[in-house]
């Protein structure tokens, strides 16, 4: 009887102490990413004493709630953020030096190196990819057809691209020949900007402290858009639609070639399994090939307890283990690994791999001031593309662009 109560006993010691180390650690998550982060969490939790207990904000909320946090003294342990705030946060000493563990991984040099970029400030690391995504191109094959265009072949250049617009514009009907959506600086970094890439320019410098619109590729590419403009061969909600007025279109049939993201290709093959469509990387005015690195960041908030940050390792390391990766892959998409096209993609649609593969190559922008440069919709960016497209003013557009972006940058650059 002595010898059951003992083991009762220290049974019970273990569950308590089992119990008193545990850590419940706190992650922030956009909306947009909530219920696959969600998914994840709640999969670490069921098979670790530790737990991950995730808080959905508002995409738009995000940043000023975070920042708001931070300043009070009450921030979260963890964040995943869109990629592009990264710098900001860590030029503002607020997020947890990683780059010891990130440089550990075994995959490592596997990691999006876009999102690896971002997340690095004076040669620290303070973010790892969580769900990463890329911007391509997709062509609708029955209309290149009845075009007279190959559509086993994807425009190789924006030249071509604009070229092909016209003659699917031309088959009437209201067909139109391109899509792209304008009207968002969000969209447009998105799927505008990895045209200047591919060309070997870009619109900031390396360090993302000085501008650098007045460039060839810029040039190039807002003529051969407002080229198509003049031509009638982009649709006229491209003008002032949104995303979901884009992949409407282009399932109606009725548009040849949509400026989009990674995403398309398993909505397309679920939600409109009639249209027939091909993918391609974003190409460059002569050729080339780019993609803006999307998605999210997870970063820990420093002044984290080493107890949590272990915690939040364990769980970045779970959600990179193969089975979590094919996952993220049926659910968002895209894996953060770049190294697990086979297991990731097994089961998927093989079109996905076509923004797996060009993600190597995706750039972001690196800047201090993301959305009063981009996002804002009276900023410098999406005036550029109005004024430089739709106002036909390639070089009022880019004059003026580079004098608010310098503006813009001398204020901000910390």
């Amino acid at each position: 009887m002595l010898k059951r109560k003992l083991m009762l006993a220290a049974a019970t010691l273990a569950v308590m102490t089992s119990a008193a180390s545990a850590e419940d650690v706190t992650l922030w998550v956009r909306t947009s990413s909530g219920p696959v982060l969600q998914a994840l969490a709640d999969k670490y939790n069921a098979s670790h004493d530790d737990k991950v207990n995730v808080t959905q904000v508002i995409a738009e909320q995000m940043v000023p709630k975070l920042g708001a946090s931070i300043a009070a003294g009450t921030p979260p342990d963890g964040a995943v953020l869109d990629l592009i705030y990264l710098p900001t946060f860590a030029a503002n000493d607020t997020l947890e030096d990683i780059t010891g563990f990130v440089d550990g991984l075994p995959y490592a040099d596997a990691l999006s190196p876009s999102h690896i970029r971002l997340a690095t400030y004076d040669g620290k690391i303070y973010g790892v990819p969580a769900l990463p995504d890329a911007s391509i191109i997709a062509y609708n094959t029955d209309l290149f057809e009845k075009a007279g265009l190959d559509p086993t072949k994807a425009p190789a250049s924006l030249d071509e691209i604009a070229a092909d617009a016209k003659k699917i514009s031309a088959l009437g009907d209201d067909t139109y020949g391109f899509y792209f959506v304008a009207n968002s600086g969000s969209w447009l970094i998105y799927d505008f900007l990895p045209h200047i890439w591919a060309a070997g320019d870009d619109i900031l410098s390396e360090d993302g402290r000085e501008a650098t619109v007045d460039t060839p590729a810029m040039r190039a590419t807002l003529a051969d858009y407002s080229d198509m403009w003049k031509a009638g061969a982009i649709h006229p909600t491209s003008r002032s639609g949104n995303g979901n007025n884009a992949v409407e279109a282009f399932a109606s049939g009725k548009v040849g070639i949509l400026m989009t993201g990674s995403y398309i290709v398993n909505l397309l093959t679920s939600k409109y399994p009639d249209v027939n469509f091909a993918v391609a990387p974003i190409p460059g005015p002569e050729g080339g090939a780019s993609s803006f690195a999307g998605g999210d960041t997870l970063a820990m908030i420093k002044g984290i307890s080493p107890e949590k940050k272990a915690v939040l390792e364990d769980f970045v390391k779970f959600y990179m283990e193969p089975e979590q990766q094919v996952f993220i892959t049926q659910e968002s998409g895209m894996p953060s690994r770049t190294d697990l096209a086979d297991e990731a993609y097994a089961q998927f649609d093989k079109r996905n791999l076509v923004a797996y593969d060009i993600l190597s190559k995706a750039r972001t922008p690196y800047t201090y001031a993301s959305d009063e440069l981009f996002v804002s919709r009276t900023g410098p960016f999406i005036n550029l593309i109005q004024t430089g497209i739709f106002d036909d003013n390639v070089d009022g557009a880019i004059s003026t662009a580079q004098d608010a972006f310098t503006k813009i940058l001398d204020r901000t650059n910390p």
